[in-house]
């Protein structure tokens, strides 16, 4: 009977169990993908703390749904999170086009309204329009709240106030930060970004090493360090740093290059060499290739290949044309290969770049000390537009409106470049707002330049 009775037992056990298997499964079906979430967001904000911005690009976009909108609620939450943590990854690297596409994404998906905007003032910070939202910014920040919001904030009014060149306000918002977060590593980034704009590149070291100290996992404190130890002669310090940061990203051309640059100072020509080569099957800019070209190029001339180091300095001048050490090192190759015609233009050429770039650092030094003159600002992005550097250029000139929005010059200036780019609706707007139909050359010569 016992047996029986055992046997008996067994199906409401097994009905029993089966029963809380069913329970468990259909728990782990309803917070399995929100634990993951959980898990995957962790990993990015862990990113973006780091400065890694690639990685938290990368972790955002693998969560996102690859074709339409999705309609179930739980992950319709989860893709506006992710659009508008990557519309924040974006901001903070200045791609400013690319955020406002992820923050009307993330708005589309119900996403707060408020987060939004305050992503977008914070933009317009960075951007250098910090005269227009500081107020509000400086409310928000008295209302206390989220620390990582605050802490957006007080980093967007530091880089605007160093990008509009208001260092003393950007030295008083960075030592309220530090006092008010004595372990961030964030202020003294940025303190040694506004050494590096007053050329002290000890100074700058300093700044930057106590912030990779406080986190030794930011990537950017530790490139800016490796190449601060190269440039003040601190080879094999700058030699284990770079490598460091190859260990952490292998195929990012500063470091490539910051190595190679460190071996080639230190007399080991053929592992340099070696370096040079990979980095350029790496995603360099235009600037990073011509300068590994160039050293190749240098190297073969030294090494008494003439031929072959000319070809690599025309490569380099071709990539990146307002190169000024590749030109002259191209002269004197052409010299020795019987081009004196070549030779010649190619040592005026880079004469002609470097007097523009030496003009371009005295306007950008004066500026330290005159911040609300209009007139550096056009006459520096019209030299910067003048040699190809548009982003840039176009910044310089949208900052000298903001400072005098009916600044002649800078209007002439934008009018003549968008005209040259095709864009006549543009250019006659700006044409309008200058007050007249500037003939070529005009915007220059009243920029404070030089006309051709």
């Amino acid at each position: 009977m016992g047996e029986e009775r055992a046997s008996g037992s067994n199906p409401k056990r097994r009905r029993l169990l089966f029963g809380l298997l069913a329970l468990l499964l259909a728990v782990a079906a309803w917070w399995g993908p929100g634990l993951r979430e959980a898990a995957a967001l962790s990993a990015i904000r862990g990113a973006i703390a780091d400065h890694d911005w690639a990685k938290a690009e990368s972790l955002l976009r693998a969560g996102l749904p690859a074709g339409a909108e999705p309609t179930a609620p739980r992950a319709r939450a989860a893709a506006a999170e992710r659009q508008f943590l990557l519309g924040r990854v974006f901001r903070r690297q200045r791609r400013f086009a690319e955020a406002e596409r992820c923050f009307e994404a993330a708005a589309a998906l119900g996403w707060s309204g408020e987060e939004i905007d305050r992503q977008r003032m914070l933009a317009r910070a960075q951007r250098g329009d910090v005269r227009v939202v500081e107020e509000r910014i400086s409310a928000l920040l008295a209302e206390g709240g989220d620390d990582a919001f605050a802490e957006d904030c007080y980093e967007s009014l530091a880089e605007g106030f160093i990008g509009s060149f208001r260092m003393d306000d950007a030295r008083e918002c960075l030592d309220f930060w530090s006092r008010w977060q004595p372990s961030n590593p964030l202020p003294s980034f940025w303190m040694g970004v506004i050494e590096e704009r007053y050329e002290r590149p000890v100074m700058a070291l300093e700044r930057f090493s106590k912030a990779l100290a406080m986190n030794p996992r930011d990537y950017e404190a530790r490139i800016r360090v490796a190449r601060l130890e190269l440039d003040t002669a601190k080879l094999d310090d700058a030699r284990r740093q770079f490598r460091a940061c190859l260990e952490q990203r292998p195929d990012d051309p500063r470091a490539v290059i910051g190595l190679a640059d460190c071996l080639l100072r230190a007399g080991d020509l053929a592992a340099s060499r070696e370096l040079y080569l990979d980095a350029l099957t790496t995603d360099v800019t235009k600037e990073q290739a011509a300068a590994a070209l160039t050293e190749l190029g240098q190297m073969a001339l030294e090494e008494g290949d003439v031929a072959r180091g000319a070809g690599l300095l025309e490569q380099a001048v071709n990539v990146d044309p307002r190169g000024t050490r590749a030109r002259l090192t191209l002269a004197g190759a052409l010299l020795r290969l019987g081009d004196a015609e070549g030779a010649k233009r190619e040592r005026d050429t880079a004469q002609r770049l470097a007097e523009r770039q030496r003009r371009l650092a005295t306007i950008t030094h004066e500026a330290l000390g005159k911040p609300d003159d209009p007139n550096l600002r056009a006459e520096a992005g019209m030299i910067l537009l003048d040699e190809g550097f548009e982003r840039e250029g176009l910044e310089w000139l949208e900052t000298a409106l903001r400072i005098a929005p009916t600044h002649a010059p800078s209007h002439r200036v934008l009018a003549d470049h968008y005209a040259a780019s095709g864009e006549m609706e543009r250019a006659a707007h700006h044409r309008g707002l200058a007050g007249d139909a500037s003939r070529p050359g005009a915007a220059m010569v009243e920029a404070g330049g030089t006309a051709p």
